[in-house]
């Protein structure tokens, strides 16, 4: 006859090597997500150093990161028109199906609870036919509207990684490079934190580059304010008393 402690030794005896195996599987994930989040971190930094950009430690910040990965795409294409800041919309699409979920789930699950509430009190079994076809086509209205939510969120995170890594390379690589990117655990810092080591093209490069005015002797920036008129002036006068200074 067992006892009571056999019993529990007996089990912990059998858990315990259960807990320390999961113990080691969890700290392996939390270590992948530490470095995968460093890495891409790291990548974005790099990334708006090396076109000019400010604040490129957001890469470490949750969702503000989205928004500096944006900055970094500069703009992108959904058919034949051109979203010129896909940072906003990469902060605002996770929000939004975070809305629509709550919404769409408290707006199935309500109605539901509350029939069935009114059943239990009137006990009359054979009306839940109803509640239940109603549960049952709102499921399906229910994750076509979350499919379409989570189809919108990635569409704006697919088609800006796709334009920083055709800044990169040319030809099908920026394709190959996305799809390892959704289907490859550690694939998208990895990619990231490469291409960051490399020169931008040609193309990306003058996307970035300093855009001369010809009514102005300096340089701005595609993100940089143009200086303001005084700064002009003071330029001009600074170019023109060198040209005195070289006549003399």
């Amino acid at each position: 006859m067992y006892s009571v402690e056999s019993e529990l030794a007996e089990v912990l005896s059998v858990l315990g090597p259960l807990f320390a195996i999961l113990g080691v599987i969890y700290s392996l994930l939390f270590l992948v997500a530490l470095v995968s989040y460093i890495l891409q971190g790291l990548a974005i930094l790099n990334m708006s150093r090396a076109r000019g950009l400010e604040n490129g430690w957001l890469g470490f910040i949750p969702i503000a990161r989205n928004w500096q990965l944006g900055k970094i795409a500069h703009e992108i294409e959904i058919g034949n028109k051109k979203i010129t800041n896909p940072g906003l919309w990469l902060v605002l699409a996770p929000i939004i199906f975070f809305l629509v979920f709550i919404i769409s789930y408290a707006a199935l699950i309500l109605p539901f609870v509350f029939s069935i509430a009114s059943i239990a009190e009137t006990a009359a079994p054979e009306a839940i036919a109803g509640p239940l076809s109603f549960f049952t086509i709102g499921m399906f209205f229910f994750v076509l509207i979350i499919i379409a939510a989570e189809v919108f969120w990635y569409l704006f995170l697919f088609l800006s990684l796709h334009k920083i890594f055709s800044q990169y390379e040319k030809g099908q690589k920026p394709v190959f490079y996305l799809i390892l990117a959704m289907f490859v655990p550690l694939a998208l810092p990895i990619i990231l934190f490469m291409l960051s080591k490399r020169p931008l093209l040609p193309k990306a490069t003058a996307e970035f580059a300093p855009v001369a005015s010809p009514h102005l002797s300096g340089a701005t920036s595609v993100y940089a304010p143009a200086p303001s008129p005084v700064e002009s002036v003071v330029a001009e006068s600074d170019e023109a008393g060198e040209g005195l200074k070289e006549g003399e």
